[in-house]
């Protein structure tokens, strides 16, 4: 029964992540954020089938503060946000807002960022630029958030507390990742969250996927066990897959857990300088 829900949620939430910028601006909406800034300009890349099309918007307040706004539509639940660019095209990285959706509601939080990048324009015309983000920002906090589960709404602190503890679950899942791939000789880039979902699923949660899906090493023999919430995590494995600080993670069910409702943002901040490698030089033309 966990197998079946499992599988209907992993199709959900990989359909569902497409749909993430409509639900960024349905929320903003009712939120009433998506009337505190108009656009002022619009830049883009050509874009393509295959290619992802890269934007620049330029935005002001209605106190007239200005910042720009940089989105890629492989990434949906990802937006860009710094300062306008100055004389000579340089501008600072100070947050990211991001949208994470699970089949059971979603997290939204905004990213401290400390960065930088620059728009220079190829022609006297101003008719477009070169966008460049040489290194990726280092994400320092998340300062605000918003969490839905099931008919559960949580913000303010009440959201800000397990958003942080999260985030520093996955970071400290993703390093080990990075570190996995590199011993293993594989190369640390994901085509796409689906391919993703499918690598890590039968390393992480042998339990959960059929006995032929299972890796080489895990082993029910003499193995001791932990029941929680339905599911029965083999202890021995644990060990032998995980470093220490990552072994109550993975026996508590917090692991699956976070997988099921923050698997988005697992795979976001796994391919963080990836991401971030996509806006650099890529030429925009103003559309608007």
């Amino acid at each position: 029964m966990r197998n079946n829900r499992n599988c209907f949620f992993f199709m959900f939430a990989f359909l569902l992540a497409g749909c993430t910028s409509l639900l960024q601006k349905g929320g903003e909406a009712l939120e009433g954020s998506a009337f505190s800034a108009k656009r002022t300009a619009l830049y883009s890349s050509d874009g393509g089938k295959k290619e992802a099309k890269i934007e620049l918007l330029g935005m002001r307040y209605k106190d007239g503060e200005g910042f720009i706004e940089i989105t890629n539509s492989q990434w949906p639940g990802l937006a860009l946000r710094g300062s306008t660019p100055g004389a000579g095209g340089d501008f600072h990285l100070t947050e990211a807002r991001i949208l994470s959706p699970h089949v059971s509601g979603w997290n939204e939080f905004n990213y401290e960022l400390l960065g930088s990048g620059s728009f220079s324009s190829p022609s006297e015309r101003g008719s477009g630029g070169v966008l460049r983000i040489d290194e990726a920002p280092e994400r320092i906090q998340i300062s605000s958030g918003k969490i839905r589960l099931k008919g559960r709404r949580l913000t303010g602190n009440a959201a800000l507390v397990p958003l942080r503890n999260r985030r520093e679950r996955i970071l400290s899942l993703t390093e080990w990742m990075g570190e996995w791939r590199e011993k293993a000789g594989n190369s640390a880039c994901f085509n796409n969250q689906k391919e993703f979902d499918e690598y890590w699923k039968k390393l992480l949660f042998p339990e959960l996927v059929s006995a032929k899906k299972r890796p080489q090493n895990y082993s029910t023999l003499n193995a001791e066990w932990n029941m929680v919430d339905g599911v029965k995590w083999n202890l021995t494995y644990t060990k032998i897959l995980l470093p220490e600080g990552l072994w109550e993670f993975r026996n508590s069910g917090a692991l699956l857990r976070d997988w099921e409702e923050a698997l988005p943002w697992i795979f976001m901040e796994y391919s963080w300088g990836t991401i971030i490698s996509t806006f650099n030089n890529k030429t925009l033309r103003k559309i608007k």
